[in-house]
């Protein structure tokens, strides 16, 4: 595997034509790394984490694992987390080799022509571009029959610098006012939503606080989520030029905000380790997931099939 990099004068990003995966956010004025990443880049080989991966044709999570195509035709879809189709399914757009088109100082254009079985045949590009400090990532979609498109990136973010004695559980955090959507027992995203303004208000940044004010609650999302965060955030108002998330390191040095144009962010504070991981602990890094609601494939009947995709995501570098 290959390592690239565009920087700037404020910025510098590293990233892998497998999974064309991000494996470094720096902070130049500071020297800090913003994401999480494997110490030994064969790990990325079988990123079990996801670490900084392109994920789709699908993110998230969905059950029934199936949908009707375009044709009218069934279309089954092979779990990989226990009766989930998680991420794409086991031979997602994180596991395959893109072809890395244009690099430029402060510009790359990846590409991939994605004949998956599960879906129409279809163009995938991914732009990474530095705009001053803004790290932008633009997922693109083209297909001649309408298909599913649901992309996003899965960088895990820990701005304190020192990550290998460090959790976010002590960052601040701020969420674009945004109603949660609630999983069942079997960690399944359902149409049901909360205004957190009852018993899961542990769950509500909408006026900023830190992330650890959410974890080992009493509740039920609490105890499915393995006491901390693994859910939906679907936003009430989708303007591009507010940030839909505000982070700020333990002491308020390193900061992040976030736009984009999608619906909904699913935020995970790597709750799940491995037995035998020793690299990583708990809660040491927490990703922001933008892309379609989970499981929309089951909510919007033939409206989840398209033939040009558009995922803008915007990391102001504070």
């Amino acid at each position: 595997m290959n390592t690239y990099s565009i920087e700037n004068e404020y910025i510098k990003i590293e990233f892998l034509t497998k999974g064309a995966t991000v494996v470094s956010i720096r902070k130049k004025e500071t020297n800090t790394e913003y994401i999480l990443s494997y110490k030994n880049i064969d790990r990325y080989v079988n990123n079990v984490y996801y670490f900084g991966a392109t994920i789709g044709r699908n993110a998230g999570r969905t059950y029934p694992t199936e949908y009707t195509n375009f044709s009218g035709n069934k279309i089954k879809l092979k779990p990989n987390e226990n009766k989930v189709y998680l991420h794409g399914g086991e031979h997602g757009l994180d596991s395959v080799e893109w072809k890395l088109s244009i690099l430029e100082a402060d510009f790359a254009l990846l590409e991939y022509k994605d004949s998956n079985p599960d879906y129409e045949k279809s163009s995938v590009n991914v732009i990474y571009q530095l705009i001053g400090k803004n790290f932008v990532i633009r997922y693109l979609g083209n297909a001649e029959i309408p298909t599913i498109f649901n992309l996003t990136n899965h960088s895990y973010f820990n701005l304190n610098g020192n990550r290998d004695y460090s959790t976010v559980k002590n960052h601040y955090l701020k969420i674009e006012e945004s109603e949660l959507q609630i999983v069942d027992d079997d960690f399944i995203p359902t149409e049901k939503y909360s205004d957190m303004k009852n018993k899961y208000q542990n769950f509500d940044f909408s006026d900023g606080k830190k992330i650890i004010e959410a974890f080992d609650v009493d509740n039920d999302l609490s105890r499915k989520c393995k006491g901390g965060i693994d859910l939906a955030y679907c936003f009430k108002k989708n303007v591009i030029s507010t940030p839909k998330i505000e982070i700020w390191s333990d002491d308020r040095k390193n900061g992040l905000r976030i736009y984009s144009n999608q619906e909904s962010c699913v935020i995970y504070t790597l709750n799940k380790l491995i037995d035998s991981e020793e690299e990583f602990q708990k809660y040491q890094g927490i990703t922001f997931e933008m892309q379609k609601r989970p499981n929309y494939i089951h909510s919007l009947s033939g409206d989840c099939l398209q033939t040009n995709y558009y995922n803008y995501i915007r990391y102001e570098i504070l």
